[in-house]
């Protein structure tokens, strides 16, 4: 972070708040590198069966102590439709193998040929990727792909999921930077500049700007790449509630924390967990998300 202007390279973008900025680059990134994500990390969800094969265990668990204990299971239970969606389906490693698993253990047949797994992103090249995925070549008939954020499940019904896998997704959520000021709360804004040796290199800068600004991957592939050169201003405004939802609990929550101390604040899982009450249908198995940041199991 510079924060002395003199020495600052060329601004390409104004001042906003982290999440907005975060969800700018996010988009890019995953448009410009998305395929190349699990060069730089490795995940318990991209790159090993453990949780998958946990996740699967429990699910058959957890349906058959439901089937039992309905009174007309006999009659209905069997059929039942039974709808898992996976939010930020990945490489569609974790699908694959809780799929796999989950027939494996389901010997008699009372499960499976009930599922509907629902891949759901924002980026139709992530899906088209991950149902790709050699391990769900024998589960097509299984799968459906959901092009939508996270937030707002486009065209799933109320009440009519009755599993929902969240898992190490809520790191690239937008999620903003706050603090305690004393009575007041702040929260962190950012300004992109571009280095002094890529803005050299880049002819139409005019051009380069509207790219940008636009999230135009295609025009922005004419030019030299830029994440690396990224360049970042730092400042701490007050928060304007009206843009921000859930003030009350921001608000106590910050209390217990010490003054300018910078808390993450995840707006992008709070409106997962909103959107998940809204899809799950009554006596479902649930929600779940594997991940960090939340403050106690509750």
């Amino acid at each position: 972070m510079l924060q002395d202007a003199d020495a600052l390279p060329q601004l390409i973008g104004d001042w906003k708040t982290v999440d907005q900025w975060q969800t700018h680059i996010n988009q890019l990134f995953y448009r410009f590198r998305g395929n190349e994500i699990r060069k730089y990390y490795q995940t318990f969800a991209s790159a090993d069966y453990r949780l998958a094969h946990a996740l699967a265990a429990d699910y058959v668990e957890e349906v058959c102590r439901r089937d039992k204990s309905s009174k007309d299971h006999r009659a209905a239970a069997d059929t039942r439709p039974l709808v898992v969606v996976e939010l930020g389906p990945g490489n569609g490693n974790l699908a694959a193998c809780f799929l796999a698993h989950l027939k494996t253990l389901d010997r008699d047949g009372r499960i499976y040929p009930r599922i509907r797994y629902l891949l759901v992103d924002w980026e139709q090249a992530v899906l088209d990727a991950a149902i790709k995925h050699p391990g769900l070549s024998s589960h097509q008939d299984r799968l459906q792909v959901v092009r939508s954020t996270v937030d707002h499940l486009v065209d799933v019904p109320d009440g009519s999921v009755d599993r929902i896998f969240c898992n190490e997704l809520w790191n690239d959520l937008s999620t903003k930077l706050m603090s305690r000021q004393g009575g007041d709360i702040e929260e962190e804004y950012l300004r992109p500049n571009l280095s002094e040796v890529l803005h050299a290199k880049i002819e139409d800068w005019a051009g380069f700007i509207r790219a940008f600004d636009a999230k135009d991957a295609d025009q922005l592939k004419h030019f030299p790449p830029f994440f690396d050169d990224l360049v970042w201003e730092r400042e701490y405004r007050p928060v304007e509630w009206k843009d921000v939802p859930y003030r009350k609990t921001i608000t106590e929550f910050l209390r217990r924390i010490d003054d300018q101390v910078v808390v993450p604040v995840n707006i992008g899982a709070y409106l997962t967990i909103r959107e998940a009450t809204r899809l799950l249908a009554p006596g479902a198995v649930g929600f779940s998300s594997f991940d960090a940041g939340t403050a106690d199991l509750k």
